[in-house]
């Protein structure tokens, strides 16, 4: 089954985490300037790993929307991408913003959803029923429709899904000279406990490098298939 490359492309604390705390917006740090300009680095990536859509779940645009943080300087905007994919399995979001956007949600989704999504006249896509979308079938969809480099900017939750089911390419992070720490303070990747050593999932380097001048780094590793 065909699908595109998925390659994250996120920025977190050194220490993994990727906002401040539960429920809260990582646009805070920019707005503090303690991020050392990761946020906008990590927006400009996307264009130079030749991403043509962006993708995250509905859990991050949720905390967004509940803790919105203005910023006087906005963060570059990808050149490359044609999409925004938003994945949202329950059917949760009331959509004010749609051009560009596709959702992607369960083929069991309440009917009231999918005629939300009509008569916004926004893109759909429908794939796994049950608990949770099946992203195998869901990428092999965004295949047809043409996608072919995926950039996902995802919170902890989804993240921690593509790499459990295998379907993450390359990860590419840029670490902001910051610690948060905490107990639940959400990271790169929120999932499952592994039961075996064997299940975790291994990276080689590609490019490691400091960028900006504020203290930031950015490292860059191809995901190793089993």
């Amino acid at each position: 089954m065909k699908r595109p490359k998925v390659i994250l492309n996120v920025f977190s604390s050194i220490d993994g985490r990727i906002t401040t705390s539960p429920d809260t917006n990582v646009m805070e740090w920019t707005a503090q300037g303690l991020d050392g300009d990761a946020n906008d680095i990590t927006h400009r990536l996307y264009d130079e790993l030749d991403c043509d859509s962006l993708l995250s779940g509905s859990e991050s645009l949720m905390v967004w929307g509940n803790d919105w943080v203005e910023l006087q300087t906005p963060i570059h905007e990808p050149q490359l991408s044609k999409a925004y994919i938003v994945f949202d399995g329950r059917g949760r979001i009331n959509w004010q913003q749609t051009n560009g956007l596709i959702v992607v949600t369960r083929e069991d989704v309440e009917d009231s959803y999918i005629n939300q999504l009509r008569e916004k006249k926004i893109t759909y896509i429908q794939a796994g029923s049950g608990a949770h979308i099946d992203i195998g079938l869901a990428l092999n969809q965004l295949y047809e429709m043409g996608f072919r480099t995926i950039g996902l900017s995802g919170g902890g939750s989804i993240n921690g899904a593509f790499i459990r089911a295998g379907f993450l390419d390359e990860i590419s992070l840029v670490l902001a000279p910051l610690i948060i720490g905490g107990r639940t303070t959400p990271t790169i990747f929120d999932c499952e406990n592994l039961l075996s050593l064997d299940d975790a999932s291994s990276l080689e380097l590609m490019k490691t490098k400091p960028v900006g001048d504020k203290g930031a780094v950015w490292l860059h590793y191809r995901v190793l298939k089993k």
